[in-house]
């Protein structure tokens, strides 16, 4: 199949399928000649032979029997294209991906490398930055809304402009606040306001985000839960910190099926529990119930030996040395490695009498 063929926008060609009766060619299988055109292609990629590779695709794209494959060539042809410093070529055929509807695998990414091309290798910021909002409002949900928009903010940042960035968070918000980039937008809404000293408008945009984007659907659920926790402990309210770190460990979901539905931020919330008793309200009793109550809670964390030796040593700072020494060598016993460990053998040897 020739490449001006294969290239018949999908608007006039399925229409005509359908009426004929037969199945449109972007379900059909994929021919043997693209898939030996593209192996061909990767292989001289692999070692270093970039203009090879670029036929390898071309010949590729130009056996493509549907547009998913013909897509899939012609970016791989950019990669080569990119290698040898062909940026401009390179930004042609994505634009060409780029611009092709209804949606495919590769429409998302074709714009958003278009956009960084144009960005970090020819010097066209303005046209650069229109790509990176075009990828956010035209395909909101892929994963790359997120880097698009930290491209668009980092703009804003090199130009001092919080104000329009604010502006741009929120003109965005209003329009993809209902796509996967909701949160993102709020939290970084939340971020220029906190940067700019605005910490009631901070925090209202992480309360929004907590509330309209709960886990296990929203990305920054639980970030939002521990920066209004240190926001609070930075305005004399620990407490109140508390309560919100646990309600992130609370909604920790340990099952019996392979794997867990812990996050990361989980764990290190019952951790800074312990911390924010023992710094912020002396309670030293409650501090070490947090500590040791991590171990439990999040059997496979990796910071349960370094809860343990927290709990130990504030033990021993306070002159309680029986209790620190027995959680210390219960971290000895239970945790043959780790930094935790090396930490907790010294105080052992040094302030711990054998029984």
């Amino acid at each position: 199949m020739d490449r001006a063929r294969a290239r018949i926008p999908l608007t006039l060609v399925l229409p005509a399928l359908v009426l004929a009766g037969c199945p449109p060619t972007i379900s059909e299988p994929r021919s043997a000649e693209h898939e030996r055109a593209l192996a061909e292609g990767e292989r001289h990629m692999a070692h270093g032979r970039d203009d090879e590779a670029v036929g390898a695709f071309q010949r590729a794209a130009d056996e493509a029997e549907r547009r998913v494959d013909l897509d899939e060539a012609l970016y791989r042809e950019t990669r080569a294209l990119i290698a040898l410093d062909r940026h401009e070529d390179a930004v042609r055929i994505l634009d060409e991906v780029g611009a092709r509807r209804p949606v495919s695998r590769r429409t998302s990414r074709a714009m958003f490398e278009a956009s960084r091309i144009r960005l970090e290798h020819l010097g066209q910021r303005e046209a650069a930055l229109e790509g990176f909002e075009r990828v956010m409002r035209e395909t909101p949900d892929d994963g790359l809304g997120t880097r698009a928009l930290y491209y668009i903010l980092a703009d804003f940042e090199a130009r001092g402009d919080s104000a329009a960035a604010i502006e741009f968070c929120t003109r965005l918000y209003e329009e993809l606040g209902n796509s996967t980039l909701g949160d993102d937008l709020l939290r970084s809404r939340s971020n220029l306001h906190l940067l700019d000293g605005r910490r009631v408008e901070g925090r209202a945009d992480l309360e929004a985000l907590i509330v309209r984007y709960p886990y296990p659907y929203g990305q920054r659920w639980d970030d939002a839960i521990v920066t209004l926790a240190e926001l609070d402990v930075e305005d004399g309210e620990p407490r109140r910190a508390i309560e919100r770190l646990r309600g992130l460990v609370f909604r920790n979901e340990e099952t019996n099926l392979v794997g867990s539905y812990t996050l990361p931020s989980m764990p290190r919330a019952q951790l800074r529990i312990g911390e924010i008793f023992r710094d912020e309200l002396h309670d030293l009793d409650a501090a070490s119930e947090a500590f040791e109550d991590l171990e439990d809670k999040f059997p496979r964390s990796a910071l349960r030996d370094d809860a343990l030796y927290q709990a130990g040593r504030m033990w021993l700072d306070a002159g309680e040395d029986r209790r620190g020494c027995r959680i210390l060598r219960h971290l000895l016993d239970d945790y043959p490695v780790g930094h935790p460990r090396r930490l907790a053998e010294e105080l052992v040897t040094t302030r711990c009498e054998r029984d």
